[in-house]
Parts: structure tokens; C-alpha cells; sequence
């Protein structure tokens, strides 16, 4: 049985991949949460009870607990063939609002995070010459938006660290790919996040902000009640790469159902081939 370690298991995302996973069989599945003490007891329960299932507290933002957790995987199961970096947070307000240290703050969960949790798995990964890394990114990864941009740049770093260890990691046997969602109807958006954190800032642009706000969230809502977009869509995705041959997995995976599987899938292709043909240009 292969081990897959998903952080961000609570909810979300994650939650609905852990529970599809649990239903095959065939895997042995380390859901991680920040705290379970968090969950409430009907979550903790229902994921501790399913199959093949154990769970665990991960603040991902930490050296010491991501090295530790890894550590005790690899002893237990030998190896950790597949993560699935899911957790994430998102964030909002004014660009000149965000103290450095709220960025700081942001970018820790949503890009050092997820390259700790690369950074931990990978010698194994290597030696083994066999491994998969799945990154939730965002089609924010592609777009910066108003009152998002310091979100949309950590998508942004996320996309570019996988893109660019891509195909250093593939000579090692090691696939490492992104999914990236689109608005789909989830917790995350519904948390507190990490977001501007200097109102006398906001204040000074004298009500713009809010009317922005304002704006941008009746519009998501009117698309999303439209649309109706499935996170189970997603779901779908991350499991049909894992179920693919090595090799074969494209690097991004766009799932956005209110622009359209069409449009999303060419953003992809296009930044690919525009990758390409500048790699081209310079000799490589």
C-alpha cells in the first residue's frame, strides 16, 4: 500500500480527498491538521474512524513538527510516496494595508509551507527514485486581482517553485505538479485568513476598499450561486493524477468551473508554450 501524507485535512479540499481516498483501500493516509482540538468532535471522529486513516496534528509553519511527522512516517510505513500539499489560507485588503510582517505571515503557510513539506519528503522521495508532490495552488496563480495581490503573490511563488524544481526533480524520479482551483464554495473563504492588518491605512483611502470589497464578493457570490461549481471536481482531479502513469501527469492542472475548463486549461497550455519558446531563445 502506498503512504500519502495530506495536510489541511480539516475541511476543505482535503477533507473530501481524504474521505475518497479512505473509500478505495488502498492507501494508508496521514490526514494532518493544524489541531485537532479545533476539529469539534464530529470531524475529529468521523475522520479517525475512517479506514486506513490516522490522524495527525501538523503546523506546517514549523521546522521542527514537519521534520518530526515526516520522521515518524518513513518509520513506521518506510516511505512517504505521495504529498499532497492542500494547506493554505487566504488573504485580502489593501496592498499598502499588509504590514511586512503580515505578508511575512501569509507567505510562511502558503509558500514556505509547502516547500518545507517538499524539502522533507524528498531525499526519500530520491533515493527511492520514486515520488509524487501534488501543490494546491490557484488560478490566482496566474492573475493578481485588486485587494488580493499579496494572495494572488504567493500563489504566484508556489507556481514558481514548482514550475521552475520541475525538471530538476523529474531526472530524480520524482514528479512535482500543481492543481490550481478556481472560486469553488469551500471554508476557505470563510475563515478569518490572514489579511490586511492597518485599518488606518484602508481609512485613508476613504472608503474605496470597502466599495471594492463589496463589489468583488457579490460578484463571486452571484458566479458561484450560477454556476454551482463541485469541489468534488477537484477531488477528481488530484485523484485521477494520482492514478496516472509517472511520466504522464501534465505540470499544471487548472479546475475552474465558473471561467470554464476550456479557458482555464489554455491559460495553462499558453504560459507552458510562452515558457518554452523564451527557453528556446536563450539556447536551451
Amino acid at each position: 500500500m502506498k503512504t500519502i501524507l495530506i495536510t489541511g485535512a480539516g475541511s476543505g479540499f482535503g477533507k473530501l480527498l481524504t474521505e475518497q481516498l479512505s473509500a478505495r483501500s488502498a492507501y494508508n493516509i496521514i490526514a494532518s491538521v493544524r489541531s485537532i482540538g479545533d476539529l469539534g468532535h464530529g470531524v475529529e471522529a468521523h475522520l479517525a474512524g475512517l479506514p486506513n486513516v490516522s490522524l495527525a496534528e501538523l503546523d506546517v509553519t514549523s521546522d521542527e513538527q514537519v521534520d518530526s511527522i515526516t520522521s515518524r512516517i518513513l518509520e513506521q510505513y518506510q516511505s512517504i510516496d505521495i504529498l499532497v500539499n492542500n494547506a493554505g489560507v487566504f488573504g485580502g485588503g489593501l496592498l499598502e494595508a499588509h504590514s511586512i510582517a503580515q505578508v511575512q505571515k501569509l507567505f510562511n503557510t502558503n509558500v514556505y509551507a509547502p516547500l518545507r513539506l517538499m524539502k522533507a519528503v524528498l531525499p526519500a522521495m530520491r533515493k527511492q527514485q520514486e515520488g509524487l508532490i501534488i501543490n494546491l495552488s490557484s488560478m490566482l496563480g496566474f492573475f493578481s486581482i485588486p485587494l488580493n495581490a499579496v494572495y494572488c503573490a504567493s500563489k504566484f511563488a508556489l507556481e514558481a517553485l514548482v514550475t521552475g524544481s520541475y525538471a530538476e526533480l523529474i531526472q530524480q524520479g520524482v514528479e512535482n505538479i500543481l492543481v490550481e482551483p478556481g472560486s469553488f464554495p469551500t471554508e476557505l473563504y470563510q475563515k478569518a485568513g490572514i489579511k490586511a492588518d492597518l485599518p488606518e491605512v484602508t481609512r485613508a483611502y476613504n472608503g474605496m476598499a470597502e466599495q471594492m470589497a463589496e463589489y468583488a464578493n457579490n460578484a463571486v457570490y452571484q458566479a458561484i450561486q450560477e454556476k454551482k461549481p463541485d469541489p468534488r471536481a477537484v477531488v477528481g482531479k488530484i485523484i485521477q493524477l494520482i492514478d496516472m502513469e509517472k511520466g504522464t501527469r501534465p505540470l499544471r492542472n487548472p479546475v475552474d468551473q465558473i471561467s470554464g475548463e476550456v479557458f482555464a486549461r489554455k491559460v495553462a497550455d499558453d504560459l507552458s508554450a510562452l515558457a518554452q519558446q523564451q527557453m528556446k531563445a536563450y539556447g536551451f
